[in-house]
């Protein structure tokens, strides 16, 4: 997939360009990219601009510099996006502040782990939850919830490619699978 092999070489770059310029500014930055990327992505005419391959990168370049001036862009962004408009790989800034996003969180120690139970978990469950899995990941976790009443009871998470199935469904189909085998 060429545009996820280009997002990363873009997102890896200002991402050590963050860490050697202004070490600590990593959320900062991410946070102000994906500001910029919204920007772009709420305005249909700005999105036009920046999709039209018949208009130089320089002038796709000055028209987010005000935007990034307007909006308080770090110095490094402004000039990373220079670059990206310069080398016409604008219609991938989306996908390189996600990206990014990875990428900073990866240099930190984060985690996201998806979880999905049959309803609402209250803030002690949550809290134990996430304890749990900062236990056996050995890094900060990010919790995603969503709810499935499918589910019956239990929680299945996610983390990264790794299902983890704790739901009372999951626990009768295995059962279900073992007696069909036996």
């Amino acid at each position: 997939m060429l545009s996820r092999t280009v997002a990363r070489r873009y997102a890896k770059a200002l991402l050590d360009a963050i860490i050697a310029a202004a070490p600590g500014r990593e959320s900062a930055v991410q946070e102000q990219l994906q500001d910029l990327v919204q920007a772009i992505e709420s305005h249909p005419a700005l999105r036009l601009v920046v999709a039209n391959p018949a208009i130089p990168g320089q002038q796709k370049a000055a028209i987010l510099g005000k935007i990034g001036e307007t909006i308080e862009l770090d110095g490094i962004l402004i000039r990373f996006v220079d670059v990206v408009a310069d080398k016409e790989r604008l219609d991938h800034l989306s996908l390189i502040a996600k990206v990014y996003g990875e990428l900073v969180d990866q240099h930190l120690g984060i985690v996201t782990a998806k979880i999905t139970t049959a309803r609402p978990l209250n803030p002690g469950q949550i809290a134990e939850l996430e304890a749990s899995l900062r236990e056996a990941t050995g890094a900060t976790v990010r919790l995603e919830r969503s709810t499935n009443a499918e589910l019956v009871g239990g929680v299945v998470t996610r983390i990264g490619d790794v299902i983890y199935d704790g739901s009372i469904r999951g626990h009768l189909t295995r059962i279900r699978e073992r007696l069909e085998s036996s």
